[in-house]
């Protein structure tokens, strides 16, 4: 075709027009392209008294091609009203087998103008056929099952321009994303967008609603290239592929491995179903605990199988309050007390972790007031330090309405917040603790805009300076012993090399249709698509918010389905599992089963749907390997009863138990009562095996 400029290999064809916009990104396995024409790219600029406007290649577009290589180059680029800026731009395509990588490089010849963003790849979607379910580490992992759907349902109210783009995006690391890749899933095919940056500075994937027609992706990064500087990147990844969304994380696992080791966890850690949260005084004064309840709570979650305690607001200040201070509470006897109960509860088989926040600085500290805490603290871009509040209250309205503490964020880049957490290290030890947890620590709110900190404004690479203290506070752990705990809250993946547990904010049991059981259909999870189990199966994550007796088995059912630890936060944490008689007694089921298959559901690898099929739509399944051997999980809380049948081809049933034996097998069939949950324990097939049964 005339003026019309690809590169292809055996995967994947791309083509451009000769004014530099992209025709087709086709998966030459299926023959289908999913895009259609639009600009490659747009910036982002900022010039005075103007903080943010896009502007567009413009002009002419030089393009050459050769060996799977693409490079478009334009001179300049212009705005909505036509004004054009002298920012050099040229973006590169390179083919790596079924990947393509891009390469975007700015130069800004402008006289007052800073690049801010780079969009790019912009990719325009042609879903005549229908939209494509999106599939994003949002929450750990949330799947929007059609993409346009979702994108009318982000409606910013008056803060966007929503008649331009209506958007949804995710900000990774430790922003809303916990991996720094998205998915476009068709079902039999997808398209990847990652970003495979090894300084994990801030990158936002983006999906818009263009004019209320064009449903566009693409993937921010921020230069903030200023007048006479130049930037590249080269981090983008985007792949047309023929499978499931399991390709997708094998994709980012393979990039991951360049950085990523599995910490080795402590044995006590790696054996651990959970833990009971609990805290004993809380920001406004109450007490629910004292330290001589410890053992009490321990003998209370044993009964369900769970032997570790999680313990919060352990201090004279109470939770959420005096931070960085913690102060062995003298109303329950003071240190000499904590020790004494946290040895009686190991001495009875259990182990207690104890708190700490990670970047909360209580603005009614000493260490604010009188120590270097405003110098330390994280700045907002006007110079302002950024505010949280944690509205914690009893059965007045007051303080829930308007607040008790204020805290600002110690910026990661401090070496003496570094040296109060190992404090809070050396006082855990001390103590007998069997580990320490740094809430927080996952994630950050803002980029840091304090010059004074000695890193660069704004601090794209924040959360890359958080991965290196948490490194060396990780190392300073280690150095007690091998046996001493560290876990953060938060699941983000550059942390993972570096902590030995991580207690989720995120999608365990959260589904779309909560009245599915009424209905009798299908429950949308909204993490059916667990994609970073997917991707780091070997992370110790929790599952959250189960807090009574309410709703007990389809929660608990879906921690054991996924292969998360049971975190048991009674009541918000204010009362321990005595209180709510309903979940312990399930959990302790849930986890007798669970104890039996451990090296499989605890400790083995995710393996989702890849080896096994089930033929009833109501019915979850999900797998995990260990060796040679395969559990497959059924569990369904659609229908009074259902039956299933079971396929794992090359493996052979061994065994099969369920969580309250009210499962029935008939053959390779399975007849599965309301919130049943059944473990299938299968053995590969040797090739001695497969000869015999040939003979």
């Amino acid at each position: 075709m005339c003026g019309m400029y690809f590169i292809e290999n055996e995967f994947t064809r791309l083509s451009w027009d000769a004014d530099g916009n992209l025709l087709e990104m086709r998966n030459r396995k299926s023959g289908r392209s999913r895009v259609r024409s639009h600009r490659l790219f747009r910036l982002i600029l900022e010039r005075p008294g103007l903080l943010e406007f896009e502007v567009f290649p413009a002009g002419g577009c030089r393009i050459e091609t050769a060996d799977g290589r693409a490079r478009l180059s334009f001179e300049e680029v212009a705005d909505e009203e036509g004004t054009r800026y002298r920012i050099p731009t040229a973006v590169t395509a390179v083919l790596e087998e079924e990947d393509v990588r891009w390469e975007i490089e700015v130069e800004n010849r402008t006289e007052e103008t800073v690049i801010r963003e780079t969009h790019c790849p912009l990719l325009s979607f042609d879903d005549a056929e229908g939209s494509p379910a999106l599939i994003s580490s949002e929450n750990i992992s949330t799947r929007y099952e059609n993409l346009r759907r979702t994108l009318f349902g982000s409606f910013s109210a008056y803060m966007a321009p929503d008649h331009k783009y209506i958007r949804k995006i995710g900000t990774y690391p430790g922003m809303s994303l916990s991996m720094n890749f998205s998915v476009l899933d068709y079902g039999t095919e997808g398209l990847y967008l990652g970003c495979h940056d090894p300084e994990f500075f801030m990158t936002t994937h983006g999906f818009e609603l263009e004019k209320g027609e064009r449903v566009n992706a693409f993937i921010a990064r921020f230069p903030f290239a200023k007048s006479g500087e130049k930037s590249a990147d080269r981090t983008v990844v985007t792949s047309v592929y023929s499978g499931n969304w399991f390709r997708a994380t094998r994709k980012y696992r393979k990039w991951a491995d360049s950085w990523y080791t599995p910490v080795t966890m402590p044995e006590h850690v790696r054996s651990s179903l959970g833990w009971q949260r609990v805290i004993m005084h809380h920001q406004y004064g109450e007490y629910f605990f004292h330290y001589k309840d410890l053992p009490r709570i321990l003998e209370h979650g044993k009964a369900a199988g769970i032997d570790t305690i999680f313990l919060f607001g352990w201090t004279r200040e109470g939770m959420d309050a005096g931070y960085p201070q913690y102060t062995a509470d003298p109303e329950s006897g003071g240190l000499e007390e904590l020790r004494k109960n946290i040895l009686k509860v190991r001495r009875n088989g259990g182990h207690v972790i104890l708190y700490f926040n990670g970047q909360l600085i209580d603005t009614s500290s000493d260490f604010y007031r009188k120590g270097n805490g405003q110098k330390i603290s994280v700045k907002r871009p006007d110079g302002t330090e950024h505010r949280e509040f944690y509205n914690f209250s009893s059965t007045g309205t007051l303080i829930r309405q308007f607040g008790n503490k204020t805290f600002t964020l110690a910026c990661p880049s401090s070496e003496e917040w570094l040296g109060i957490l190992k404090d809070h290290v050396d006082f855990a030890w001390e103590a007998g603790a069997d580990g320490v947890f740094f809430d927080q620590l996952g994630y950050t709110r803002c980029m840091c805009a304090d010059p004074s900190h000695g890193h660069p404004v704004p601090f794209v690479g924040i959360m890359n300076c958080r991965r290196e203290s948490l490194k060396k506070l990780y190392e300073y752990v280690k150095s007690k012993s091998p046996e001493f705990a560290l876990g953060v809250e938060y699941p983000v993946d550059l942390e993972a090399p570096f902590c030995d547990f991580v207690h989720i904010w995120g999608n365990t049991a959260q589904v779309w249709n909560p009245d599915f059981r009424e209905r009798g259909t299908r429950p949308e999870l909204k993490n059916q698509a667990h994609l970073f189990r997917a991707a780091f199966p070997e992370v110790y994550l929790s599952d959250r918010d189960i807090r009574d007796d309410r709703d007990v088995v389809f929660p608990v059912n879906m921690a054991a389905f996924w292969g998360v630890r049971s975190d048991v936060e009674i009541y918000r944490c204010r009362a321990d599992l005595s209180a709510a008689p309903v979940y312990r007694a399930y959990l302790g089921k849930a986890n007798r089963l669970r104890n039996r298959y451990r090296e499989l559901l605890i400790n083995g690898t995710f393996a989702g749907q890849e080896l096994h099929s089930v033929d009833h739509p109501l019915v979850l399944s999900n797998g995990f390997t260990a060796g040679d051997r395969l559990a497959v999980i059924l569990t369904q809380s659609s229908a009074e009863s259902l039956e299933t049948h079971v396929s794992a081809p090359g493996f052979e049933l061994q065994e099969f138990d369920s969580i309250r034996g009210d499962v029935i097998r008939r053959g390779e069939r399975f007849l599965l009562p309301r919130d049943a949950f059944a473990v299938l324990i299968y053995k590969k097939i040797s090739l001695n095996t497969n000869r015999r049964m040939e003979e």
